[in-house]
């Protein structure tokens, strides 16, 4: 980087007569009065490498064996510091990244020992007591002291070597920062990003799991004959289309002729009732399969059984099917459709690893989205043209259902990690700008936190209401049951509509608590996809710094966009009717 090439290069003397250096599209000399600087004529234009651009033997010169290496890691360049293993061991797994992180995990390891000590003091006796009266309580007594004793004497134990831990890494946090590396705490190190090399793992990853999943590869009938192409004709796409192409015309068509658009159009929302039933066919591959080689005939078992696709629901709830390329698949989304999908039999451990691989897959696909869009910016220094191009883009991204919200999202956490890195390459890391960034950053994430706990716990006391009224009915019910009747009562109107009347109250506010998870899940990933984009080890450090101030103005585009929509409509879910809507006509677009 800028600091560590100043740092390291050799004093330039003073000549006259030559220019000793030389760079790419110009040279250079030392002078009494400064530094001569001649710039030729004709200028190679900067080619950036993309993933395509990388061969077998590049990209898997630093890549460790697939046995010891951390998926969530894959292309880190530890720089042989530390060994790789799977999932990381616990050494690595806790190890501080610096003295201020060694700090807090001391604090709360002490912490957690204290705490567990005094509860194993006060329980213990009381435990006594209940099983041997006097006796048992001294006993208890003296056990609770003993444990409780060892428990905060090896908290604390704890606690001191993990803020000594922090204090040995703080040399090496300090030299990483400056070389531009990013901590990981799978490894417990600090490694360097190379986007290419990501993207290019990725797409290997993703081959790998199309080829091992059970429906083998999903591309349709490859080219040959179908017995029926309805199906394909009302999405418009040919018979050999891609799962992601069928999901994009999917969306597109659904839009269209989407409930909320037709208000009264029967035959709309009769459209939009038969594309779920054709995606349910065509988002499988064993389906498709049936489909392409019986036609109706031999899907139309399957379609009896009705289902609700988890990721389809999330997407037509929050609009972010068409956000895909900037936020990538909602956490919440992947989520519910991952344990939806997951069998009994599966481990914990498993559900983990294969979240946070498609979490990665995720940060990478976004961060190669904003390089692609910023390249106007970066590469062809077309400001006016980029700033145009986005701003266009930002006004469709906002019809969408949530799109304002999206967008402000978006930007706040856009303009925040721009600014952190523009602070810190050009003021310094240790800088009163650097720290104002920072700490504009660290209280939009503490307010986004603490927006989810308000609405979650006010949540919970509504669903305590729903739960109250329908506790209420079954009472009311089970005192006007006859004892000589068996079986369940009938539910009167009146009390379908109390139970319903508290449901409806409750539902703005769930709505705005999965919001409010969704702010947090784009928090965390962009912070992790600018880490990709702004330090990406692939490009010089002059691209880097491009980088940023792209991202600052898209920042600053988007929030300005969000901002011109939310005044133009109402904001969605404020309503009990507009929510309860919103929610049911995600359920009928996502049903299977």
């Amino acid at each position: 980087n800028l600091k560590t090439s100043f740092s390291s290069a050799p004093k330039l003397e003073p000549s006259e007569s030559s220019f000793p250096g030389q760079g790419a599209g110009c040279e250079w000399a030392g002078a009494s009065e400064g530094v001569r600087v001649r710039i030729f004529p004709e200028l190679d234009e900067f080619a950036p490498l993309t993933a395509a651009d990388l061969s077998p033997k590049d990209g898997d010169a630093d890549e460790p064996q697939e046995e010891t290496q951390s998926e969530a890691s894959a292309l880190a360049n530890t720089g042989g510091s530390y060994p790789r293993t799977e999932g990381g061991d616990f050494m690595a797994l806790t190890r501080p990244k610096d003295g201020a992180d060694g700090l807090v995990r001391g604090l709360k390891t002490a912490g957690a020992g204290v705490a567990g000590g005094l509860v194993t003091a006060v329980a213990a006796p009381v435990h006594g007591a209940r099983s041997g009266g006097a006796s048992g309580f001294f006993k208890g007594l003296g056990a609770g002291v003993l444990g409780g004793a060892a428990m905060v004497v090896g908290g604390v134990g704890c606690g001191v070597a993990q803020v000594g831990r922090g204090l040995m890494q703080a040399p090496k946090a300090a030299r990483a920062r400056r070389e531009e590396k990013v901590w990981d705490q799978e490894l417990g190190c600090w490694v360097d990003v190379d986007l290419c090399a990501l993207e290019r793992q990725v797409a290997q990853d993703a081959d790998k799991d199309a080829t091992s999943s059970p429906g083998g590869s999903a591309g349709g009938s490859g080219g040959g004959q179908v017995a029926d192409t309805e199906y394909y004709d009302l999405l418009r796409v040919q018979p050999n289309a891609s799962p992601s192409e069928i999901k994009k015309a999917y969306y597109k068509e659904a839009r269209l002729c989407h409930p909320d658009k037709n208000p009264g159009d029967a035959e709309a929302t009769a459209k939009f009732q038969k594309l779920s039933t054709i995606y349910q066919v065509l988002s499988d591959p064993e389906l498709r399969k049936k489909y392409d080689r019986d036609g109706k005939d031999g899907v139309d078992d399957a379609q009896k059984n009705v289902q609700m696709d988890a990721r389809a629901f999330f997407g037509l709830l929050f609009g972010s099917e068409r956000f895909e390329p900037w936020t990538g698949e909602l956490l919440i989304a992947a989520q519910a459709d991952h344990f939806s999908k997951a069998s009994e039999d599966d481990e914990m451990s498993e559900l983990e690893k294969s979240l946070k691989k498609r979490q990665l897959r995720r940060e990478v696909a976004c961060a190669v989205n904003l390089r692609e869009r910023s390249a106007r910016y970066v590469y062809g220094r077309d400001s006016e043209g980029f700033e145009a191009q986005m701003r266009q883009e930002a006004r469709e991204l906002a019809s969408s259902q949530f799109g304002p919200e999206l967008l402000q999202a978006l930007g706040e956490m856009y303009l925040a990690r721009s600014e952190i890195y523009l602070a810190n390459e050009m003021h310094g890391r240790i800088s009163l700008t650097k720290s104002r960034a920072s700490m504009k950053h660290n209280s939009l994430v503490l307010k986004h936190r603490l927006r989810f706990y308000k609405n979650a716990a006010g949540s919970l006391i509504k669903a305590g209401k729903v739960y109250s009224a329908a506790t209420k009915v079954s009472k009311e019910l089970k005192e006007e049951q006859p004892e000589s009747q068996s079986g369940e009562p009938p539910v009167t109107e009146e009390q379908a509509q109390q139970v319903e009347a508290a449901m409806d109250d409750a539902l703005p506010l769930f709505l705005q608590t999965a919001w409010s998870y969704v702010v947090q899940d784009i928090d965390r990933t962009v912070r992790d996809v600018g880490w990709k984009f702004l330090q990406d080890k692939s490009v010089p450090w002059q691209i880097r710094i491009r980088r940023a101030q792209a991202l600052q103005l898209l920042g600053e585009i988007f929030q300005t966009e969000a901002a011109a929509a939310k005044s133009a409509r109402q904001e969605p879910g404020t309503a009990d009717g507009t929510a309860k809507a919103v929610l049911q006509e995600a359920m009928l677009g996502a049903m299977r």
